[in-house]
């Protein structure tokens, strides 16, 4: 049984983020089993490369759906590679700080899966 008081955050795979093209990153966070919108003011992200060096460092979040959400381009001058980190410092309802964290890697193009549910 999942503690009511417990937050998670909920990362279906590594975040792909693709150099030199505009994307969104995404952490959703749940409590009881439901999507619980963290506080946008104060909520921020960070994000860290193979070496450990924030590119990002603690830019605001915008809540979308419920959804703490950054949008970034990543310039065309970082080294793609693995090990990236994606850190998120949210504000939930209850005024407490979670920071969750997720794998990411810095790549050429997207993949996209190759099925569907209709498949």
């Amino acid at each position: 049984m999942t503690n009511p008081d417990t937050y998670s955050a909920r990362f279906t795979l590594p975040d792909l983020i693709e150099r030199g093209v505009a994307g969104v990153l995404r952490c959703p966070m749940y409590r009881a089993g439901a999507l619980v919108a963290p506080t946008q003011s104060g909520s921020t992200v960070t994000v860290y490369d193979a070496s450990g060096t924030a590119v990002v460092d603690g830019a605001a979040v915008t809540v979308s759906g419920s959804i703490a959400t950054y949008s970034w381009t990543p310039p065309t001058t970082l080294t793609l590679g693995e090990r990236w980190r994606i850190r998120w410092s949210l504000i939930m309802p209850d005024g407490v700080t979670h920071s969750p964290e997720n794998e990411a890697a810095l790549v050429r193009a997207r993949l996209y899966c190759p099925i569907t549910e209709a498949d």
